[in-house]
Order: structure tokens, then C-alpha cells, then sequence
């Protein structure tokens, strides 16, 4: 999706022909996440996994290069067997966290995960320094094993230790801030911020691996991140948010770019050799397809899973396919030398090609192989899938909650809020939505009608009704200029009605939808009416009609949306006024029940720990939410100005 953005992005001028400055890219982008993979990784499972990690991060890394390198250069002839190193090199590192967003949770596959993303940690840095030595060979013509082996272990030690140093300086600076109580998350997070961007720039200074230095400190921020435990929390909560924020804004801003340079990348080839494409398209899927097979074959015989598995060969396929090249992989390519040329068959333009249609592949490939391979085994309770147990969970909050008939408006409020967390990730169909509108409509104005005949409404309370019910259907299927007009409209009204400024300014920054109801309550008691019993006449005959459609059809977004409508106008022409205390007691209530059931269900054997925790941080997360919107449960519900006058 983000590739197909940026391409439609390089159709404007200004990104017409974008190349991206790829160490600039190494230096904003590729660290910060490295950084924060690092130092959200488990120090326990890579102490654990030391071996599998120098297995797959170096030893497979090196194997790759070597066996796929000679195995393309065999193949394709045009292809010198440097740059065939440099091209496996280059897609070797894999991205564990792209991956790891096509799998579904289970239990039994959690350690070939835990290794994928330990490795993950590490063989960029490989990759990295594979890459230049390649790189030179390429550019130099001459490779000396020594110098190579030299270059390499200089690079990757290096690069470890001084991460590791100022890590712990930094580390040292955070606790010591802790210590002295002055661990305002502004200042907390903006020194985390700065880590990444210091130390590879400090590292690449000193000719070291930038992209290792970056993994060990990270790995040293997280042990104390560890040790914080449950001080400083609202430090970590805020430091969790925003790095989980930047990760999504740099992963998806990374394929933008390379969705902005791929239409000048494929528009060069062209003009150099229209039938290179497919043969560049044979290239990256024969690449990828030595590598799956090494892969697949290494973490079958050479990695060791801990705990007996019964299903070995699962396991390997599962870190086979989701060894797939990614971000950093894309970044490699890009630094590219820019005159690097091969006999007009190879250039910088066609190596970055291939190296995007094997990353292509290899997440196309890992999004439809993942899930399958880490699909749960049916008949089993324990793996009902999360939202399930959120929706059940919400449900008996709701039902627990309606059973306090001392307080309908704020129960009313309490349960709406909780209902809409069933729908908030079904997308709502607008024609459905005015059809169901219009058939509440459509029932009111039938009871409307006959309580007229009954004479239970008379002549003019049948006419204002009836103006407020059309004008309530117009508002319910409104724009933005409808929005605008109607606010001035009431604003008018209301400055007729008050003539007060501030009344006047109050109903202009309120819903219409709100607006409305209060003002034609007004309008009835001005005309020594009581629009109550009409509404309370009309809103019994629209929600037996939407009781019966829930019924026939079962709930849906758009039921849920007119069904709230309904009750919240009936609440706010109706019952009484909603009180702080009371709502803010009942939606305790209703996370201390959602608590209670999880709870019971752990106890009893149904949940697993993790859904568990899942649920509990969802929980956590709506109390926080509600804690920092409770204002907005009450002043809603009526303008501070509106229903006074002077």
C-alpha cells in the first residue's frame, strides 16, 4: 500500500525523478528503528539463543552470500561474481517485524518468532559489512581474504562495544535524572530520541559498523527499561506510545520512497534496454528462491529450538519464508555508487530493481504463507480469536451496567460508549445507514400521526413535531456546508431567542444534531408545550422497528449508529441530566467487570496469558482514554448557556 502511494506521489512535479540520499536515509530512518527493535528485544531469549544467533546472523549471513553469489553467477553470465555477492549481501537481512504483522497468535510457533527476531537484531550488520567488502572487490577489481576478515571483525566488534559504551552512558544519564525526580517524559524521551542519531553517527565516524552500535545500545536501554519495571510509569507509557509511533511513520515512509523512485528506476531501464525487465524479474526470483532453499535447509539442521518440537519442519518453513528482506535491504541497494556499470547489461538502476522485486516477493510470499503456517488448531477454546473475547467481554460490562435503574441517562451514556467499541472497526455503509434513518422516521411519523388522530397531540404540537422530525432526518444525512448553515441558522435563533451573546456562541461550536433537539425544546416551552411525551411517544415506536431489523438481520454498524441517535435524543429531551459522579462511578464499574471476567476465565483454564494481557492493556487503554475525555460524557449533552435565560 505505501509503495503504491509513493508511486502516485512521484507523479508530481515536485517528486518527479526522486532519488533519496541513501546514507541520509541509513542515518534518519534504518537507526531509530534498529534502536527501538533493540531495546525492545528480550535480553532473557538472546542470552538464551547466543548460538542460534551467531548461526543464522553470521554463519547463514556468509553462507548465503557465498553459495546464492556463485549459484547467480553461474546462471546468469553477465553477472561478475563481486557484484554477485554484493546483490546477495544486499538481501540478506531480514525484517522480522513486517513479517510478524502477517502472523496469527500462537502459542506453539512462539520460539521460531523469538528467534526470527533475535536474528533479525543482528544480520543487518552483515549484512552491512559483507556488502562493503563486496563493494570494494566490485569497485577495486582485487578481494584479500585477510584484509576482508580483518575488515570484518573490526567493523562488527567495534561497532558492539562502542554502542554498548554509550549506551551506558546514556543509561547512566536517564537513571540518574530518575533518581532526582526530574523524569518528565518531554525530556526522557527527547534524550532517548537523540540516542540512535548520535551513536551512528559517532560509530560511521570512526569507520565501525553504525548499524551494530545502534543494536547495542538499544539492548543496553532496554536492560533498563527492564529494571524501571513499575516506576516511572507514566514515563514508559508515554515512551512506549511515541516510539511505537515513529516506527509506523519510518517503516511506512521507507516503502513511500521507494514507491517515489521506482517509476525513474524502471523509466532508466527502459531506456537503456527494454528486454532487460524480465530478465531482471528472472534474476531477483531465482535470488530469492537459492535463498529460501539455503534458509530453509539451515534452520532445519543448524538452529536449535530450545524445547523438542513435534512439528520440526514447520518450524523451518515458518523461518525460512519469513526471512524476508525488507527495509534494510532496500537502503544497501540504494548506496549503491551511482557509475557502477557492467557492459550496459548491469547498473546501479537494475540492481535496485531486482533487489525490490525480491523484497516484493519475499513479503508476498511471507503474507500469504504466514498465516496459513501459523494458523491455530480448531476445537479449542483457549485459541478463540482475541476480538471474540474482547466483544464477550465488553457485552457483560454492558449487561452488568444496565441493571442500574437509579441512573438511565448515565447508564444510557455508559453503554453507548461501550457498544460502539463492538463496531469501531466495521466500516459503515451511508445508504444503509439514511435507508434505516428514514425507516425510523418513517415510524415515528405513523405514531405521530395517530396520536394526533387520538387526540392525544394537538394541532400545533402535531405541526412543530412533525417540522422538528424532517429537520432531524436533514441533519442526520448532512455535509459540511449543511453543518455550517445549520449552526447559523441556530445561532440566529438562539440570539432572537436570548439575546446573548454568549448563548449564541455557545451554539455555534455545537452539533446540529445536538443543537436542534434542545432548541425545539425551548420552542415548545414557549408555547406552553411538552415536547417529552411526544418524543417519549415517537422514540418507543422507532426503536420497536430497529428491534425487529436487529432481529430479522442481526446487528450491524449502521443499526448501531441510528439506534444511538435515538436513545441519546431521547435521553437528552427525556431524562434527567447526566451527573459526573454517577457516570465516572459506572464506568468503573464496567472496566472492573471487563477485569472480573478475563480474570475468571484465566482461573479457569479458558485464556491464555497472553490474550490476557491483551485484554488487560485494552482495558487499561480505554480507562486512560476515558480519564482524559470524562469532561467531554457531560458537556455534550447540553450547552452551558443554552438553557438559561436571564
Amino acid at each position: 500500500m505505501f509503495i503504491i502511494i509513493g508511486v502516485f506521489l512521484s507523479v508530481i512535479p515536485l517528486y518527479q525523478h526522486y532519488i533519496f540520499n541513501p546514507s541520509l536515509f541509513l542515518f534518519l530512518i534504518i537507526s531509530p528503528l534498529l534502536y527501538n527493535d533493540a531495546q525492545s528485544a528480550s535480553r532473557y531469549w538472546i542470552g538464551r539463543g547466543a548460538v542460534n544467533i551467531f548461526s543464522l546472523s553470521i554463519m547463514l549471513v556468509i553462507a548465503t552470500v557465498v553459495f546464492v553469489g556463485f549459484g547467480v553467477h553461474a546462471i546468469f553470465k553477465f553477472i561478475p561474481l563481486a557484484l554477485a555477492f554484493a546483490l546477495c549481501a544486499i538481501v540478506t537481512p531480514t525484517d522480522a517485524s513486517a513479517v510478524s504483522a502477517f502472523a496469527r497468535p500462537n502459542k506453539k510457533l512462539q520460539i521460531p518468532f523469538t528467534i526470527l527476531q533475535n536474528e533479525s537484531l543482528f544480520n543487518d550488520a552483515t549484512g552491512f559489512v559483507i556488502f562493503d567488502i563486496a563493494l570494494i572487490a566490485v569497485i577495486g577489481g582485487s578481494f584479500s581474504w585477510t584484509m576482508a576478515l580483518t575488515d570484518f571483525i573490526l567493523e562488527f566488534a567495534g561497532g558492539l562495544l562502542f554502542g554498548a559504551i554509550v549506551g551506558a552512558l546514556f543509561h547512566m544519564l536517564r537513571s540518574f535524572l530518575i533518581s532526582i525526580n526530574d523524569d518528565s517524559p518531554l525530556v526522557m524521551i527527547s534524550i532517548e530520541m537523540l540516542v540512535p542519531f548520535l551513536v551512528y553517527f559517532l560509530a560511521d565516524h570512526f569507520h565501525l559498523s553504525g548499524v551494530l552500535a545502534v543494536v547495542a545500545a538499544g539492548l543496553v536501554q532496554g536492560m533498563e527499561n527492564d529494571n524501571l519495571r513499575l516506576s516511572a510509569s507514566r514515563m514508559q507509557l508515554v515512551r512506549n506510545n511515541a516510539w511505537e509511533m515513529a516506527e509506523e511513520a519510518l517503516t511506512g515512509g521507507v516503502f513511500v520512497l521507494l514507491g517515489i523512485s521506482l517509476p525513474t528506476i524502471i523509466e532508466r531501464i527502459f531506456a537503456s534496454n527494454s528486454q532487460l525487465l524480465l530478465l531482471l524479474v528472472l534474476v531477483a526470483a531465482v535470488v530469492y528462491t537459492l535463498k529460501l532453499v539455503i534458509r530453509l535447509l539451515w534452520t532445519r539442521y543448524l538452529v536449535w529450538m530450545h524445547l523438542p518440537s513435534n512439528h520440526r519442519w514447520k518450524d523451518s518453513w515458518l523461518m525460512a519464508v519469513s526471512g524476508a528482506s525488507g527495509t534494510i535491504s532496500l537502503s544497501l541497494a540504494f548506496l549503491l555508487p551511482e557509475d557502477l556499470s557492467y557492459s550496459g547489461a548491469l547498473d546501479r538502476d537494475a540492481l535496485i530493481f531486482i533487489v525490490t522485486v525480491v523484497i516484493l516477493l519475499s513479503l508476498t510470499i511471507a503474507a500469504v504463507i504466514v498465516p496459513k503456517l501459523t494458523k491455530p488448531e480448531e476445537n479449542s477454546e483457549k485459541i478463540k480469536p482475541i476480538e471474540q473475547w474482547s466483544r464477550e467481554m465488553i457485552m457483560v460490562a454492558m449487561a452488568k451496567i444496565k441493571h442500574e435503574k437509579d441512573y438511565p441517562s448515565e447508564v444510557q451514556i455508559v453503554t453507548d460508549a461501550l457498544s460502539s467499541q463492538l463496531h469501531q472497526h466495521k466500516r459503515s455503509k451511508r445508504r444503509e445507514r439514511i435507508r434505516l434513518f428514514k425507516l425510523g422516521h418513517d415510524a415515528e411519523l405513523k405514531e405521530l400521526e395517530q396520536q394526533h388522530r387520538q387526540g392525544n397531540i394537538t394541532d400545533d404540537e402535531y405541526k412543530y413535531y412533525q417540522e422538528f422530525m424532517d429537520l432531524s432526518l436533514y441533519t442526520v444525512n448532512f455535509n459540511l456546508i449543511r453543518n455550517i448553515l445549520l449552526r447559523i441558522r441556530f445561532g440566529i435563533h438562539i440570539g432572537r431567542l436570548y439575546q446573548d451573546v454568549h448563548s449564541v456562541q455557545d451554539i455555534l461550536f455545537t452539533s446540529p444534531l445536538i443543537a436542534e433537539q434542545y432548541y425545539w425544546r425551548q420552542q415548545f416551552e414557549l408555547h406552553g408545550e411538552d415536547i417529552k411525551p411526544i418524543e417519549d411517544f415517537g422514540y418507543r415506536a422507532v426503536m420497536k422497528v430497529l428491534r425487529g431489523v436487529r432481529k430479522e438481520n442481526g446487528s450491524s454498524s449502521e443499526l448501531h449508529e441510528v439506534q444511538s441517535f435515538y436513545q441519546q435524543r431521547h435521553r437528552r429531551l427525556n431524562l434527567p441530566q447526566p451527573q459526573a459522579a454517577v457516570l465516572y462511578q459506572l464506568f468503573l464499574e464496567a472496566f472492573h467487570t471487563e477485569y472480573e471476567y478475563f480474570q475468571q476465565a484465566l482461573v479457569d483454564g479458558r485464556l491464555d496469558v497472553e490474550v490476557a494481557e491483551e485484554l488487560q492493556q485494552n482495558i487499561i487503554y480505554d480507562e486512560m482514554a476515558y480519564i482524559q475525555n470524562h469532561t467531554a460524557f457531560i458537556e455534550s449533552e447540553e450547552p452551558h448557556h443554552f438553557t438559561h435565560k436571564d
